[in-house]
C-alpha cells in the first residue's frame, strides 16, 4: 500500500490575534538517494512558528534505526505536549482564567 503524503498547515491563533502563529507537517516517502538506490526514505519535517520565531524539527529515516530514533522523538514530544496542556489547564484554572469567569 502506498504512502499518501501528509501534509498539515493550520494557524494556532484564535480568529483575531497575531497572525504570525503556525504548525506545519508535512511527511512524504521518497526514493532513494541516486537513481541506482532501491530504497524509499521518509521525509519529514515538523515546522512551529510563533510571532517570528520558528522552529523546525527534522524527522527523516533513511534506515530502520533512522526510523526508530525519529518515532522516539516524535512520541516523546506528543506525550510533553499533551503534559504541558494539562499543566496549562491547571494553571489557567488556578488564575481565575477559565471560560465562563470574568476578568
Amino acid at each position: 500500500m502506498a504512502f499518501r503524503r501528509f501534509y498539515r498547515r493550520t494557524f494556532l491563533n484564535r480568529r483575531g490575534h497575531h497572525a504570525g502563529a503556525y504548525a506545519l507537517a508535512d511527511i512524504t516517502t521518497e526514493p532513494g538517494f541516486t537513481p541506482d538506490d532501491q530504497s524509499t526514505r521518509v521525509s519529514a519535517r515538523l515546522t512551529i512558528a510563533d510571532c517570528g520565531r520558528v522552529v523546525t524539527l527534522d524527522l527523516d529515516a533513511d534506515t530502520p534505526a533512522e526510523a526508530r530514533n525519529a518515532l522516539h522523538k516524535a512520541r516523546l514530544l506528543r506525550d510533553i505536549l499533551d503534559q504541558s496542556v494539562d499543566a496549562l489547564e491547571r494553571a489557567v484554572e488556578t488564575a481565575g482564567l477559565s471560560k465562563g469567569q470574568k476578568g
